[in-house]
């Protein structure tokens, strides 16, 4: 076996994270992002093409491996979270081989490791893209370190560029700017055979998505949904402060990039030279930076937390080579003063929000995919109140759900029959309000809303950076779908369930 594998630390990090993603197992917050993949995975499961069929703007890696897991594990909740739970796990694992192996210091290899998925977890116990990316980005890291400081070996520079090119299919921009970096630091070593066994590995994943694109006819649509569509309609709602919505006990969280580069740059100049031609130092720093830029173009602590991990390698390593140069005395009160941030905010975690979701009391919503569960609210009592109405909604008719709300359909087991799952102003054109528009009024029989999720206070809240949170083109789709669903089966709070009144004329969509 592995020295790794034997590692008590290891296996305390990945004990201490099932345990604080054990409470939020159930748990669901909102019905937005992780319903777009799973939504889009059970779409590939009843035979539609991802971008030929419907659209999205991510790479079709996350759609697959849900769909995959699906098929094999089943659809239901507690499938799938088993699933993200896995990964999550996976992700901190890695965290602590990579800060063990490029500093040797297992205690604060295991703090990081066991810290990141303290400020992380609890809402974030989902299914995302964002954490299928960081498990690759971070199977890449170790596996480059590995490879480094050491005879060359083949198949570890392969692994890297396997992890590396897979993380590209599930996350673009931060898949590529991780490529890069890989490639980047190999050529550095001024040899051929880690830069083609890389190479080789990069180009795997790539091109079995390629020939599955290709299978499926859905190659132009991918391209102009992956890559011409996000550069023109995404990239500017989306802009924050770096370190938006940070709480107080997730500060150490937001200030943990800027503190490792800090730190990096100052053991840098008390070292010389030498530390720079240090191959893993360039790879570890490589990686941080790749996990900063990729947190862009929305920096909230949210997606600081998802991109964190790149940046541990780094941190274990220039704080190891600091901690050396102080005294012994100095050396336990830094550690000390470490523990005891990482501490409260664990504490936090476990005190404020785990042992609530453990205690109650807590609101049941049960589901065609099982029940989940939140603490009592306004919001959850809306959503409980919905649900019963869909699902006592004929199963087999065509559904439409507005605006961003993809999780119920995949809760509530209905078709979606629009090819968006998001309409958010600035990111929908008006092209695809009216294409949507005019589908919904043609074919669905009932359509499910969420008020809250289209009023133009909520969307400036949630998105400062959008210019027009009310559009004509909005206003439009949301007047015909009122004067064409005028039965209203359900509405409280924001959230109703319409029927098809008379047939409604696709002349609404025009205006008319």
């Amino acid at each position: 076996m592995p020295p790794l594998l034997r590692d008590p630390l290891l296996g305390i990090s990945v004990l201490a994270t099932a345990a604080l993603c054990a409470p939020f197992f159930r748990y669901v917050f909102w019905l937005g992002d992780e319903g777009v993949v799973l939504h889009g995975a059970e779409r590939l499961l009843r035979g539609e093409a991802v971008y030929r069929d419907f659209f999205e703007f991510l790479p079709p890696g996350s759609f697959l491996l849900v769909a995959g897991w699906m098929q094999l594990v089943g659809p239901e909740l507690v499938s799938v979270r088993l699933l993200a739970v896995c990964v999550i796990v996976a992700i901190a694992a890695l965290t602590y081989a990579c800060a063990r192996l490029i500093s040797g210091n297992r205690p604060l290899a295991a703090l990081l490791a066991v810290a990141w998925a303290a400020f992380s977890q609890g809402g974030w116990t989902v299914v995302s893209h964002h954490w299928f990316a960081t498990a690759a980005s971070m199977a890449a890291a170790m596996a480059l370190l590995s490879a480094l400081g050491r005879r060359p070996h083949a198949a570890r520079f392969f692994a890297a560029g396997l992890s590396a090119g897979a993380a590209a299919m599930i996350v673009s921009t931060r898949g590529a700017l991780l490529c890069l970096a890989v490639v980047g630091i190999v050529l550095t070593l001024r040899e051929r055979r880690p830069v083609l066994a890389t190479l080789a590995g990069m180009a795997i994943v790539p091109a079995a998505t390629l020939v599955y694109l290709g299978a499926t006819g859905a190659m132009r649509a991918a391209v102009i949904d992956v890559v011409l569509f996000p550069a023109r309609h995404y990239s500017d709602i989306q802009i924050v402060a770096f370190g938006a919505s940070t709480a107080p006990h997730q500060m150490p969280a937001a200030v943990f990039f800027p503190a490792t580069f800090v730190l990096a740059g100052t053991t840098a100049v008390f070292a010389g030279g030498a530390l720079w031609r240090d191959a893993r130092f360039r790879a570890s720093l490589a990686f941080a930076s790749v996990g900063l830029v990729g947190a862009f173009p929305r920096p909230d602590v949210t997606h600081i937390n998802f991109t964190l991990p790149l940046a541990c390698p780094l941190f274990a390593l220039v704080a190891t080579l600091g901690l050396r140069r102080l005294g012994r005395g100095l050396r336990i009160a830094l550690g000390a003063s470490l523990l005891a941030v990482c501490a409260l905010a664990m504490g936090y975690r476990l005190l404020g929000e785990a042992l609530p979701m453990l205690t109650g009391p807590l609101r049941q919503v049960p589901t065609s995919r099982g029940s989940f569960v939140g603490p009592p609210s306004p919001w959850i009592d809306a959503v409980g109140a919905l649900v019963p109405h869909i699902e006592r909604a004929p199963r087999d008719a065509a559904y439409f759900f507005y605006p961003y709300s993809p999780m119920l359909p995949y809760l509530t087991g209905r078709r979606h029959i629009g090819p968006l799952d998001v309409m958010v102003p600035g990111y929908t054109t008006a092209a695809q309000y009216h294409e949507v528009c005019v589908r919904v009024v043609r074919e669905a029989q009932w359509i499910v809303l969420d008020r809250s999720w289209s009023h133009p206070d909520v969307l400036r809240a949630i998105f400062p950076s959008m210019r027009d949170p009310d559009p004509p083109a909005k206003r439009l789709l949301e007047a015909s779908l009122d004067r064409g669903f005028d039965r209203v089966v359900h509405a409280w709070r924001g959230m109703e369930l319409r029927g098809r009144g008379a047939t409604p004329p696709e002349a609404l969509c025009d205006g008319r």
